[in-house]
C-alpha cells in the first residue's frame, strides 16, 4: 500500500483543493482528464498519475472530486479505476454530491475490496477553497475521518462528522434544501424590486443591512445571479422532496420554492 495522498478530480473545487494539499507538504499524486490542471499541481510539486488505478496504488488516502453518480461509478470501477489499484486498509474521501442511497451502495462496494468510503462533503465554493474556509459534512468511520482529517485542515474551517456513510450526503442535501429555499426568494425579490424601480445595488445594501440579511441575499447580484445555478439548485430540490417522502417528513417550503425557481428560470 502506498503511503501518499492521491486526489482525482480536478475541478473548479477540485484543483485549488488539491492545491492546498500539495502546499502543505503532503506526497501528492493527481489524476484529471484535463493536462493542464495537471499541469499546474505538476509545478506545485504534485506527481502525475496516468489513471485513477496509478493514483490508488501509490495512496493510502484518495480524494475524489468528480461531479455525479456517472463519474463517481467510471473512476471507481474497471481495470484502471480506483478499486483496481487500491489496497486493503485505503481510504476514499468522496466528495461528491451524490444521493445518500447511492453513496451508501458504493461504501458497501468499496468494503467489497477491504476499502473503507469517507462520504466527505463540501460547502463553501471555490471560494470557500481558496480562503481555507470550507465547511465539510462527514459521514463515515471515525478512524477514516482522523486518517484524512489532516488533509481537510488544509482546506476547511469546520469539520463536522455526522454520523456513519450517507448522513454527510443527507446532510448536504438538507443544507443545499435551505440555500435553495433562500436563493428562491432572493431570486424573485430582486427580480420584482429592478422592475418596480429600485436600483439593485442599493436594494443589495438595504438587505445587508436589514432584517432581511442572507448569506445568499449579501452576495446575490455578484455571485448568485450571473452563474447557472438556479436550474442546478432547482434539481437538487428533486432529492430533498423524493427524501422527504420517504421519511414522512413534508417540505412544502422546499416544494414551493422549487415552482418559484421554475417560474424566475422561465422569464
Amino acid at each position: 500500500m502506498g503511503k501518499g495522498v492521491g486526489f482525482i478530480g480536478l475541478g473548479t473545487m477540485g484543483l485549488p483543493f488539491a492545491s492546498n494539499i500539495a502546499s502543505a507538504g503532503f506526497d501528492l499524486m493527481v489524476y484529471d482528464l484535463r493536462p493542464e490542471p495537471l499541469d499546474q499541481l505538476h509545478k506545485l510539486g504534485a506527481k502525475i498519475g496516468e489513471s485513477a488505478r496509478d493514483v490508488a496504488e501509490y495512496s493510502d488516502v484518495v480524494h475524489i472530486a468528480v461531479p455525479h453518480e456517472a463519474e463517481v461509478d467510471a473512476t471507481l470501477q474497471g481495470e484502471e479505476g480506483v478499486f483496481a489499484g487500491a489496497a486493503p486498509g485505503t481510504v476514499i474521501a468522496l466528495h461528491s454530491s451524490i444521493h445518500p442511497a447511492n453513496m451508501r451502495r458504493v461504501a458497501e462496494e468499496a468494503r467489497a475490496h477491504g476499502v473503507e468510503i469517507l462520504d466527505t462533503q463540501m460547502s463553501g465554493g471555490a471560494r470557500g477553497v481558496i480562503n481555507h474556509t470550507l465547511c465539510f459534512m462527514v459521514g463515515g468511520d471515525e478512524a477514516a475521518l482522523a486518517k484524512c482529517r489532516p488533509m481537510l485542515e488544509t482546506t476547511g474551517s469546520a469539520i463536522f462528522h455526522m454520523g456513519p456513510v450517507g448522513t454527510g450526503a443527507l446532510t448536504k442535501v438538507a443544507q443545499n434544501t435551505m440555500t435553495s429555499m433562500h436563493l428562491a426568494v432572493a431570486a424573485e425579490v430582486f427580480r420584482f424590486a429592478e422592475k418596480a424601480g429600485i436600483e439593485p445595488r442599493r436594494f443589495e445594501e438595504v438587505v445587508k443591512a436589514s432584517a432581511a440579511q442572507s448569506h445568499v441575499a449579501d452576495t446575490y447580484l455578484d455571485s448568485w445571479a450571473p452563474r447557472d445555478l438556479k436550474w442546478m439548485y432547482y434539481e437538487v430540490l428533486e432529492d430533498a422532496l423524493q427524501l422527504a417522502r420517504e421519511v414522512d417528513s413534508p417540505l412544502p417550503g422546499a416544494a414551493l420554492a422549487q415552482q418559484v425557481l421554475a417560474t424566475i428560470l422561465r422569464k
